[in-house]
């Protein structure tokens, strides 16, 4: 099954979502600081590791929740299995590893969209899921 999803959408949606899970998890990391008063554990590996494990639950849980991001749904797409149903949290768990690790790399898992033959970034293909517009209401 094929995507409907451009790139330059799917771009616009990601600008939207790195903002927001950013925000939130500073805001999280923030009410951490504030509550331990430890000024020095901003420098500790353990806040990388608040940040990492707040946008993941932001994006897994958009996705295997409401199908859909914040960003897109500003967007008006969202994400299904190829079979239409929701994603699982195994998917959406796959779906987040590869985007990090795809994405480092001068965005090679979203330029592999432009190859694609069915228009599916490579986050997509690995992880059996397929973004698509959503229907007109």
């Amino acid at each position: 099954m094929t995507s409907d999803v451009s790139l330059l959408r799917r771009l616009g949606a990601i600008s939207y979502d790195v903002f927001l899970a950013f925000s939130l998890a500073f805001c999280v990391v923030g009410i951490i600081l504030i509550i331990f008063f430890e000024k020095q554990a901003q420098t500790d590996v353990w806040i990388f590791f608040v940040y990492l494990i707040t946008i993941y639950l932001y994006f897994t849980w958009s996705w295997v929740k409401g199908g859909q991001t914040l960003g897109m749904k500003a967007w008006k797409f969202h994400i299904e299995q190829h079979n239409t149903e929701p994603i699982t949290q195994q998917q959406a768990f796959m779906r987040f590893v590869i985007s990090i690790l795809l994405f480092l790399p001068l965005g090679f898992g979203l330029v592999y969209q432009l190859f694609d033959r069915d228009n599916l970034a490579l986050n997509d293909r690995l992880s059996n899921t397929r973004l698509m517009k959503n229907p007109k209401t």
